[in-house]
């Protein structure tokens, strides 16, 4: 159990769950950088000035140009990372290998002499035995760690900056409404000839 919990210990947790967090950081300035290239590429020229678009308007008999900001009237990209979830896994399995080994030897040996002299008998018996046992236990452990990282990001179509909703209605307020057609008063028809005077 101690060397398992040494394996968690050993896992970089602050890689695992700072990576992504800082991969997410970095996707959100890049997505706040991406908004100011447009706005300046859409909305304003080489020269710092209001890009506009100018178009025709007719209503009656009468035509108007009218000239609108082109920022007011494209939609301008904002994404902000509203949700970001990071689930980890870590899974552990451990395996051990025993093995016991018992080596045992016994040797005999065993030496008999005899002499007989006159009537005397003389006999010699020598023996030896030796016993030799080894024994020998083997134990591994292996353990074996896989992690799995599942990351969720969810992304939004911000709110304009405080800023930039107010330059757009400035823009807004540029915008001129053609004028209203006037239309011509009826012609009145032509009176009828002088009355005959009397006598």
């Amino acid at each position: 159990m101690a060397a398992v919990a040494g394996e968690l210990q050993a896992l970089p947790f602050g890689s695992l769950i700072g990576g992504p967090l800082d991969a997410a950081i970095e996707a959100q300035a890049r997505a706040a950088m991406s908004s100011v290239n447009f706005i300046r590429s859409i909305g304003f020229d080489d020269k710092g000035a209001v890009q506009n678009i100018t178009f025709t308007a007719k209503k009656g008999d009468v035509e108007s140009e009218i000239t609108v900001p082109l920022l007011t009237i494209v939609p301008i990209p904002f994404i902000r990372i509203d949700e970001m979830t990071i689930d980890f896994k870590a899974n552990i399995s451990s395996s051990t290998e025993s093995e016991d080994k018992t080596v045992q030897s016994v040797n005999k040996q065993a030496k008999v002499s005899a002499s007989a002299r006159y009537l005397f008998f003389k006999a010699n018996l020598e023996a030896s035995i030796s016993s030799k046992k080894d024994s020998e236990s083997t134990k591994n452990s292996k353990y074996a760690v896989e992690t799995t990282i599942d990351v969720h990001v969810h992304a939004v179509q911000d709110e304009l900056p405080a800023g930039l909703a107010k330059m757009l209605n400035i823009l807004a307020d540029t915008i001129q409404a053609p004028p209203a057609a006037v239309e011509a008063p009826p012609a009145r028809g032509g009176g009828g000839g002088g009355g005959g005077g009397g006598n």
